[in-house]
């Protein structure tokens, strides 16, 4: 079995500028798992588990799939939840863009017994996972807030496989969709 997402990728420049967001969010007294910036991207489908056959047929369904490219704009940094925060996290807009590729994916992968996601789709970018919230990193992340961190340019995706370890996620490509 192997555990399978689909991803819009992160140009290098914008992962190293995210350093220094997580350099800002060690400041305060919580605990907190901070994401490699070399891993960071957008999530557009976390598939999960699959055998052979039918990441097989995940890749024919999504080679298939055309689009063009389309900005991004990162900016702000925020809590996936205010009141129970569990994720620090960068908003993103880029006018449905990533919102039309997700429907996209998951259409083409509805027959193949894969479940639509059932949240609605928001564009963000993991800073940090909240083992433990401290109110010192309130203040932090709201003075990031209004923070611009990029613009770029959207050209494909990937279907990525992720192996779990002790040390956290090691990411690799299976195939890449270039628009």
């Amino acid at each position: 079995m192997t555990r399978v997402f689909v991803a819009a990728e992160l140009p290098e420049s914008v992962k190293q500028s995210l350093s220094a967001y997580e350099e800002s969010l060690k400041r305060s007294d919580a605990r907190l798992n901070l994401v490699d910036p070399d891993l960071s991207h957008i999530t557009l489908k976390f598939i999960g588990e699959v055998d052979a056959v039918k990441l097989k047929k995940i890749e024919e369904r999504l080679s298939a799939i055309k689009y063009s490219p389309y900005t991004m704009r990162l900016s702000g940094i925020s809590f996936n939840n205010p009141r129970s925060p569990r994720v620090v996290w960068v908003n993103g807009s880029d006018g449905g863009g990533s919102a039309r590729l997700a429907a996209m994916i998951e259409e083409s992968l509805a027959d193949l017994g894969i479940p639509k996601e059932e949240r609605q789709f928001k564009i963000h970018v993991t800073l940090a996972r909240i083992k433990e919230y401290h109110p010192s990193l309130m203040p932090i992340v709201k003075g990031l807030g209004d923070e611009d961190v990029a613009e770029f340019e959207i050209t494909g995706f990937s279907l990525k496989k992720s192996v779990l370890t002790p040390k956290g996620p090691i990411y690799s490509d299976i195939m890449r969709v270039d628009f």
